[in-house]
């Protein structure tokens, strides 16, 4: 299924008689198997305590059975959208293993043995906060919102007996206050990606934390720093078959194509196949940039809901879908920084992903980085939305309008097109329209008919002074 649109938020009781509203309020994403703070309708509890969650018998996992199914007693009064998470990515992600080797060395050049304090949002099953217990941090919370994978962390934790440096908060980033703390930290990690780059929310979080002032700018350093999201126009004929039909043998059955859908980004994962192990083209001369997101400095509000792209083709093609796929890096710190390790000794370990021209590490969901990461195509893979370049006008009736085919975009070597983008409002679903060829200004083709001109001069000169 597509990345669903959210539905609009209801106020709450709190901002409906004109109180503070709840961090949560303005952020799309809720984890699986979490649930909305005020839907819990409680104040500030005592993280260390235990507590359900306020999940309800309905979401119970063992309701999507009948009766007479069995269910193992570890898993009937879990919620279901938990269950459905981790057998869908968790599992693939905790054997990425370069994604956790970038993590491990991000920890690894900021952390100062007995010095640092380290908190983990998002913590999931616990991984990269035991990382930096083992690294030597002084102190490590790890705030994680679902009970049952809270509970799933401390066992890990007290099983690789590090309890005595990590603490696991059973509680959302937007409950946490400065009293969870020992103290501000130090570094600030987190892994809450999706396939799209900000499809968990990443970045409302992040500034969350930032502007009620549990890290300190200054001095917290947040990890990773920076993510891309690209996207690029592909060609593949096996994407083909299973986006659109044409005929069977003398059989035109191509009116079934005007349901075909070309507004949803849907994940390679959903489709069932891998884009690094399928024949595709990409078509541009280089990716379209369109969200570049700093989580030290970027903010909500500095991304338009909606923007032109421009992209130029490398060659002659049909682009049938645009791929997203998305990149997060980090600095490498230099030699003389007191955790810092140098990029030889980085480079052993054949898991990470180093840039050493720019002097980063790297994370990349992009096809040919995935190619020999099965894990990472299962657990976050590419997004594709279907091209349709034909203009989105509306009919003089529902007759009219149903006999509108949907059309791929010719594109042709060196020629350029827009389209504008629209972001959702909570930027975790975005939407690529086509809308024009762009035309070169009078000036431009002047100077390429005259280019042309001295070219073909030269030409009968050279050969003239031959002969």
């Amino acid at each position: 299924m597509p990345p669903k649109r959210p539905a609009p938020k209801k106020k709450s009781a709190a901002s409906a008689s004109g109180g503070a509203s709840h961090p949560q309020n303005n952020i799309g994403f809720l984890p699986p198997g979490a649930s909305h703070p005020l839907s819990r309708k409680q104040q500030h509890h005592d993280p260390h305590q235990d507590d359900h969650g306020g999940h309800h018998q309905q979401d119970a996992f063992e309701n999507r059975f009948e009766l007479h199914f069995p269910v193992p007693a570890r898993l009937r009064h879990v919620p279901n959208s938990l269950v459905e998470a981790v057998n869908d990515f968790h599992f693939a992600m905790m054997n990425d293993h370069p994604r956790n080797a970038f993590y491990y060395h991000l920890l690894k050049q900021h952390i100062v043995p007995g010095e640092t304090g380290v908190l983990e949002i998002g913590a999931g099953s616990g991984l990269l906060s035991m990382m930096a217990a083992r690294l030597g941090a002084k102190w490590v919370v790890a705030v994680e919102g679902s009970y049952e994978m809270a509970q799933l962390a401390k066992r890990n934790v007290k099983q690789n007996q590090l309890e005595g440096t990590v603490t696991v908060l059973h509680m959302l980033s937007t409950d946490l206050q400065k009293r969870d703390l020992p103290g501000t930290p130090d570094v600030l990690v987190s892994e809450i990606f999706g396939t799209l780059l900000l499809g968990e929310s990443a970045l409302d979080y992040i500034v969350d934390v930032r502007q009620r002032g549990i890290i300190d700018p200054h001095k917290t350093a947040i990890l990773p720093q920076r993510g891309v999201q690209y996207a690029v126009p592909v060609h593949s004929d096996t994407l083909s078959q299973i986006t659109t039909v044409q005929s069977w043998r003398d059989l035109n059955l191509s009116q079934v194509t005007r349901l075909q859908d070309s507004c949803s980004v849907v994940f390679t994962k959903q489709y069932g196949f891998r884009l690094s192990s399928m024949p595709y083209t990409c078509l541009a001369t280089a990716p379209v940039e369109l969200l570049r997101v700093d989580f030290s400095t970027s903010r909500p509000q500095d991304y338009k809901k909606q923007f032109p792209v421009r992209v130029t083709a490398r060659e002659d093609g049909t682009a049938q879908a645009w791929m997203l796929y998305w990149v997060a890096e980090h600095d490498v710190l230099p030699p003389a920084a007191a955790a810092a390790e140098t990029l030889e000794e980085a480079a052993k370990d054949r898991a990470l992903i180093v840039d050493e021209a720019r002097h980063v590490y790297y994370m990349s969901t992009k096809p040919e980085d995935t190619r020999d990461n099965f894990p990472r195509d299962m657990q976050w893979g590419q997004a594709l939305q279907l091209i349709d370049c034909t203009q989105y006008k509306q009919g003089k009736n529902k007759a009219e309008e149903g006999v509108q085919m949907p059309s791929y975009l010719p594109m042709e070597k060196g020629a350029t097109y827009e389209f504008n983008c629209s972001l959702s409002q909570d930027r975790v679903v975005m939407h690529l329209q086509y809308k024009k060829k762009v035309e070169e200004d009078d000036g431009k083709k002047a100077q390429k008919a005259a280019a042309a001109t001295t070219t073909a001069e030269a030409a009968v000169e050279e050969k003239e002074a031959k002969e």
